[in-house]
């Protein structure tokens, strides 16, 4: 009977479990992307693309510096009787404050500092949260459960950036904040931790994982990957102000997203089912394929048309590489009883590119012969980024599948 109950981990478990991703990536989709730069746009039209660069940089600072020490912090709390869900639950109430008082921002001071706030209690909420999956979810289902994971997160960034794109700026703040604070009565469901006694799930990590190694090679190559993630989704919207000449360009970026998205979800449930199967290393290398076609698809050929098909191609890749490529580096953790701090330190370390692209492609497009040589030139690099994290992935030592 116990065998039967350790076997029988079902998709709902899984959804029950990732759930709160909606909300939280609901919001990291759509401020930088969308709602931020177009507040940008209309408190200094003039210097829009410096103050937002500006922005964006100090919001990766954030997201740099906040998980090892909220990881760490949650770790500590948890060998005391700590709570993780209750952890999570006050950072987002934080956060959905810091988000309201954006909406009354009067100059880009005020919404830097919102920002930041809100950035900082987000990650801390964040990174709190995936410590979860490991502790409840079996070993032998974890590539399952980050496709879940995946799927669930960019469910959220759909719908987040439809929302962003429809509503007025101030309107998608305040909606933002109650997304999350409606995500945050999932956490309710979710258990504590697993119990069961299955001797194989019992193993410690470390009797599995020897050193570090891998889980430092997993951070370089989703390094690279954010480093051409952060400079596509910063300027993305004025891209189609600057060059294509969009009237609605908030409106274009949250279609040309959506439609990356929804086929994202796809992969991401069916890439992680089977990485538990097959080589994860393996998976995670051939995802990154065609997201590097779709960068060099904007950078050679930017036409409204085509950019809806980069799009869809870019997202078959995106699912993959997110879903199995943090299921990779879970895999690497050499002791679970440290897993937020390390997979804190992981996110620092992997996210510090997101602090130099902001400003790298700003100095790209500001110092090119014309903005549209700029923003091609900027979308070259970015597909170079996504194949050279393709390509550090494999060197990740083979294990077996669960």
């Amino acid at each position: 009977m116990a065998v039967a109950e350790r076997v029988a981990f079902r998709p709902r478990d899984h959804a029950t479990v990732n759930a709160l991703w909606i909300g939280i990536q609901f919001q990291d989709a759509a401020l930088l992307a969308i709602i931020v730069p177009a507040i940008v746009l209309r408190l200094t039209p003039q210097h829009h693309t410096s103050a937002l660069a500006v922005l964006a940089t100090l919001a990766s600072v954030a997201v740099v510096l906040v998980p090892p020490l909220a990881g760490a912090f949650s770790d500590r709390m948890r060998r005391i009787g700590g709570d993780r869900r209750k952890e999570v639950a006050l950072a987002l109430v934080v956060d959905a404050m810091a988000l309201v008082g954006m909406a009354y921002a009067a100059s880009t001071k005020q919404l830097g500092t919102g920002l930041v706030a809100a950035t900082i209690a987000l990650t801390a909420a964040s990174t709190i949260y995936q410590a979860l999956l490991p502790e409840i979810v079996p070993r032998r289902a974890w590539g399952a459960s980050s496709g879940v994971r995946g799927a669930m997160t960019l469910l959220g960034t759909i719908v987040g950036l439809i929302i962003a794109a429809l509503l007025p700026p101030v309107q998608a703040l305040f909606a933002t904040a109650a997304i999350v604070l409606l995500g945050t009565l999932s956490l309710a469901a979710v258990p504590r931790e697993r119990k069961d006694d299955d001797e194989e799930e019992a193993t410690p990590a470390h009797a599995v994982v020897r050193d570090h190694h891998d889980l430092i090679v997993t951070l370089i190559a989703r390094g690279w990957i954010v480093l051409g993630m952060t400079l596509l989704n910063t300027y993305v919207l004025y891209f189609f102000h600057d060059v294509l000449g969009v009237h609605d360009a908030s409106l274009r970026t949250g279609l040309v997203a959506g439609a990356a998205l929804i086929g994202a979800i796809a992969s991401s449930v069916w890439a992680g089912t089977l990485s538990d199967r097959v080589d994860r290393r393996v998976v995670v290398a051939l995802s990154g394929l065609p997201m590097t076609l779709a960068a060099l698809g904007f950078a050679l050929a930017p036409n409204p048309t085509a950019i809806l098909l980069y799009a869809v191609l870019f997202g078959l890749g995106f699912g993959g590489v997110f879903s199995v490529g943090w299921a990779l580096a879970l895999d690497a953790i050499p002791a679970l009883g440290d897993v937020a701090r390390d997979l804190g330190i992981w996110a620092m370390l992997s996210s510090l590119p997101s602090i130099v692209a902001p400003a790298l492609g700003g100095f790209i497009i500001a110092h090119a012969a014309s903005p549209a040589d700029g923003y091609r030139i900027m979308f070259g690099v970015s597909g170079a980024s996504f194949a050279i994290g393709s390509l550090v992935v494999l060197k990740v030592r083979k294990r077996k599948p669960a």
